[in-house]
C-alpha cells in the first residue's frame, strides 16, 4: 500500500523565500508504518542547479515540444526531427539560465517560484532526506507583481434595463496585484492535488508575506485543465468587456525561445478580507 502525503511550506518558512529564494528548505519529518511505502511531495523554492534544470525540463516538455499530428507529413517529421537534434536541448539550457537569471535578479522583492519534488521512500527507512527525490521536479508554479484591473461596481437604487444606463455598472482600474503566470504539473502527476497545492501555496505567500488583498491568474481560453483547476480554486472573471463577456488581455510568453502574444483570460480571487487585519490587532 502506498501513501501520498503533501508537505508544504510553513509561514516561517515561506518567509525565506524573499530574502533568499535560491535557500533550501526542508519538509518536517512525519511517521510511518513498517507495512508500506510514502510517497512524499515537498513544495519549496529551487533549491539546487539540478532542481532548475528539473523545472526548465519540465516546462519545455510541457508547452514547447512539437504537438503530435495525426498525419505524419514531411513537415511534421522535419520538425520533430530537429526537436529531437537540438531544439530540445537548446530550449531546455534558454528556460534553465532564464530562470536562474530572474529569481537572482528578483530577489527580496515580490517574485516567488516554487517547485513540487517527489519522493518514495519505505516506510522502515528512518534515515529519509528531503534533498533526494526518485522523480525529481513534478510540477512548478511561479508568482510576481503585474498591473491587473480591480473592479469598482457603482449601485443605484434604480433597476438597469436595456434602454437606460441607470444599476450597477463596472469600471476597471489598474493595480499592482499578485498574478500567477505559469503553474505546471507534469502529465504523470496530474490528478493527484499537486497543482492545487502550488495555487494554494502561491495565495498563502501573497495573503501572508506581501499583506496583498487580492491574486489573478492568466490562462489561456483554451487550457481546459488550467481553466477547471482555477474555478475550483475559486478563481472568477470580476471585470468584464464591453460586452459582457470575460475579460481578456494579450499577454506575452515564450515559446521554443521566441516571443509571442496571445490572449489570456484574467480571473481574480480576493485573498484578503479587512476582518483579517482586525484578528491580528486583536
Amino acid at each position: 500500500m502506498k501513501r501520498l502525503v503533501l508537505i508544504v511550506l510553513s509561514y516561517t518558512t515561506t518567509l525565506s523565500i524573499l530574502l533568499n529564494p535560491i535557500l533550501v528548505h526542508t519538509a518536517s519529518s512525519f511517521s510511518a508504518s513498517s507495512s508500506s511505502s510514502t510517497t512524499i511531495i515537498s513544495i519549496s523554492p529551487p533549491s539546487s542547479s539540478n532542481d532548475y534544470r528539473q523545472l526548465a525540463s519540465l516546462l519545455v516538455s510541457s508547452f514547447d515540444a512539437p504537438q503530435n499530428s495525426k498525419e505524419d507529413d514531411a513537415s511534421s517529421m522535419i520538425q520533430r526531427l530537429q526537436w529531437d537534434l537540438y531544439e530540445k536541448s537548446l530550449t531546455e539550457e534558454f528556460t534553465y539560465k532564464r530562470y536562474v537569471s530572474t529569481v537572482r535578479r528578483m530577489r527580496g522583492k515580490k517574485y516567488c517560484l516554487l517547485v513540487a519534488k517527489k519522493n518514495v521512500v519505505d516506510d522502515d527507512d528512518v534515515s529519509l532526506s528531503f534533498g533526494r527525490s526518485d522523480d525529481g521536479v513534478v510540477g512548478m508554479v511561479e508568482m510576481g507583481m503585474s498591473l491587473c484591473p480591480t473592479v469598482s461596481t457603482n449601485i443605484t437604487t434604480s433597476i438597469a434595463t436595456d434602454n437606460d444606463d441607470h444599476g450597477s455598472s463596472n469600471n476597471c482600474n489598474m493595480t499592482p496585484t499578485p498574478l500567477i503566470g505559469v503553474i505546471c504539473v507534469s502529465p504523470t502527476h496530474q490528478n493527484e492535488g499537486i497543482g492545487m497545492k502550488l495555487l494554494q501555496k502561491c495565495e498563502e505567500v501573497a495573503r501572508e508575506l506581501w499583506k496583498e488583498e487580492f491574486i489573478c491568474v492568466d490562462v489561456e481560453p483554451n487550457n481546459t485543465p488550467a481553466l477547471s483547476l482555477f474555478h475550483m480554486g475559486g478563481y472568477v472573471v470580476e471585470c468584464l468587456n464591453g460586452e459582457g463577456g470575460a475579460l481578456m488581455r494579450n499577454t506575452t510568453i515564450l515559446r521554443r525561445r521566441r516571443a509571442e502574444v496571445k490572449p489570456h483570460y484574467l480571473l481574480r480571487k480576493r485573498i484578503r478580507n479587512d476582518d483579517d487585519d482586525q484578528m491580528m490587532v486583536i
